[in-house]
């Protein structure tokens, strides 16, 4: 039987040997998998890069292509039974990773209340879905691991094959960044791929457990690989047209829940008010909120008697943003000196005729995310986890990559939230001025 082969802009050409794999084609054709052709990879970042509407499906079939080659190497590299035990578990983890998320990716995990991996091990584990049925043609057992390989905080399986997917050097970030750096042109997810799944090492480390580490000679493309992370986080990820028109989305259902806990009608689309309605909604609830359905409730929202609500839907669909306000320093970060900010702000949003409750938005970027790399400090709890880790001749133990690239020192710096403010336009000189003036207290 031929290969299944896939054309791909990152990697020309994917392809699956369907006489061993056919399962996994299979995989791919499942409903709850072919969804994913309908939800952005970026959310709403195509506000900002018109060119960034490529898919989580996408996604996927790299993350997969990637893993067929790490799993090549780690084959190579450890002549062991359970190396080839794993391989259908860690196909299909790659496959599955992000089958839970909703609608525009991350956007609506805080307006559904949701985390999308464990939706992803409820869709996994639920034996009415496709892909639990066509995974129990496999093995009875490897939903269960597969499950277990994506939960957050679930180490039953192996830990290498749990940092494959999910640590600070995975398939799951080298395909993000190269695939978002190529759809938003934005051009600074470059690194050296093929060089880290070709140099990759296990260690096995004090605890008896395998680790993944690389040898010294990947040093400099691991290094290209941490700044390709903090330029895409600094330019794409967190660009502040992006984080308005997110933030703008989560006032927005924010303020339509509240009007519904009040007893007012929300105009609910009926797949959204279900989900609503269900203290633990099912499976089956959660995947019919597509992002077709979104929109069309933000449609329906455009016409509501609730001028906030309305005005918020309007703005999102036509693209009328919010002016950005930088925080000013704010006594050392203390939460009275920015709660004493952020009054001020919202008068200045008051007199302009908004609510500030829906229209003076604040926007707190974790330290993580302005710092996307911070590696554990002390050498006996770090794991691929959280470090990356070079195996440097003449040391028993690896050790983190910035101890022998000092020059990653300011991107692995303890990191500092910083917080910014969405106001709408016409509020914006007056909150300029105010925070002009707050610097000079």
């Amino acid at each position: 039987m031929p290969s299944k082969v896939i054309r791909d802009p990152l990697y020309n050409y994917i392809s699956i040997d369907q006489e061993r794999d056919r399962w996994l084609v299979e995989l791919l054709d499942c409903p709850e998998v072919q969804r994913l052709r309908r939800i952005h990879q970026l959310g709403v970042s195509d506000v900002t890069y018109p060119g960034a509407s490529h898919t989580r499906f996408a996604h996927t079939l790299g993350v997969l292509h990637l893993m067929q080659q790490m799993y090549q190497r780690v084959e190579q590299i450890w002549k062991d039974a359970s190396v080839s035990m794993c391989r259908p578990r860690l196909m299909a983890a790659a496959v599955l990773h992000d089958v839970g998320h909703g609608p525009f990716s991350h956007l609506f995990e805080p307006c559904l209340d949701i985390d999308h991996e464990e939706w992803s091990v409820k869709i996994i584990l639920d034996p009415t879905s496709e892909v639990n049925k066509v995974l129990r043609t496999v093995d009875p057992q490897l939903s269960d691991g597969v499950a277990k390989l994506i939960e957050k905080d679930n180490y039953e399986m192996p830990q290498w094959q749990k940092f494959l997917l999910s640590s600070q050097l995975d398939v799951d970030r080298m395909d993000y960044l190269r695939r978002d750096s190529l759809f938003t042109g934005s051009g600074y997810g470059h690194f050296d791929w093929h060089r880290l799944i070709n140099t990759l090492e296990l260690h096995k480390g004090q605890d008896g457990n395998l680790d993944i580490v690389w040898p010294e000679k990947a040093k400099f493309a691991i290094e290209e690989y941490i700044f390709a992370r903090f330029y895409m986080y600094q330019n794409v990820y967190l660009h502040k047209t992006t984080r308005g028109f997110e933030k703008m989305v989560e006032a927005m259902w924010n303020r339509a829940k509240q009007l519904r806990k009040d007893d007012t009608d929300v105009l609910l689309v009926p797949t959204i008010s279900a989900y609503w309605d269900e203290e633990k909604p099912t499976v089956k609830q959660y995947l019919a909120i597509e992002e077709f359905t979104v929109l069309q409730q933000i449609q329906q929202w455009q016409e509501h008697d609730d001028r906030p609500l309305s005005e918020l839907a309007r703005r999102f669909l036509h693209r009328d943003r919010f002016a950005m306000i930088e925080a000013p320093p704010l006594s050392d970060g203390l939460a009275d000196g920015r709660e004493e900010w952020e009054d001020a702000l919202k008068e200045k949003v008051n007199k302009a005729g908004y609510p500030p409750e829906s229209f003076c938005l604040r926007d707190q970027l974790k330290g993580k995310y302005n710092q996307p790399y911070f590696p554990e400090k002390e050498s006996d709890e770090q794991s691929a986890k959280n470090a990356i880790r070079i195996r440097e001749s003449g040391r028993e133990q690896p050790v983190e990559i910035s101890q022998l690239l000092p020059r990653l020192d300011p991107i692995t710096a303890k990191p500092r939230d910083r917080y910014r403010y969405y106001v709408p336009d016409e509020a914006r000189a007056a909150a300029e001025k105010l925070s002009r003036e707050w610097k000079t207290k």
